[in-house]
């Protein structure tokens, strides 16, 4: 989980770069990368969920202790809390302010208005 939330942050900066984005500051930058980060994690734990859902107790995930389903539910919301709570200035308050546009907005709004001024639109 931890992976591919990193590869899906890392993922988004190779996109903006691709579709000619100008250099941001960080907070911006960093911000948007972990809102793309934060909705893959999201997608996960709903995966996870449903697998659990769907699932008998004797079936669900492996035997050894700590894998399966419930783990990655419970791994995965501990990744989504820690960038929801990040205190860092670039990836914490540029995730809160980037998460705050999309849900205004809509991502593609967010991302055009980033496109063309350098920044979240308020």
């Amino acid at each position: 989980l931890l992976t591919g939330t990193i590869l899906a942050h890392e993922m988004m900066h190779g996109w903006m770069r691709l579709q000619g984005f100008r250099t941001l500051s960080p907070d911006v930058e960093e911000g948007i990368c972990q809102v793309i980060a934060h909705w893959w994690l999201i997608s996960q734990i709903k995966s996870s969920k449903k697998v659990t859902s769907t699932s008998s107790s004797s079936a669900a995930g492996t035997s050894k202790k700590g894998t399966g389903p419930k783990f990655d539910k419970k791994l995965g919301e501990f990744f989504k809390h820690q960038i929801e709570t990040d205190a860092s200035p670039v990836y914490g308050d540029g995730f809160r302010a980037g998460q705050h546009a999309v849900q205004k907005y809509g991502l593609g709004r967010t991302l055009d208005h980033i496109r063309m001024t350098g920044r979240f639109p308020y």
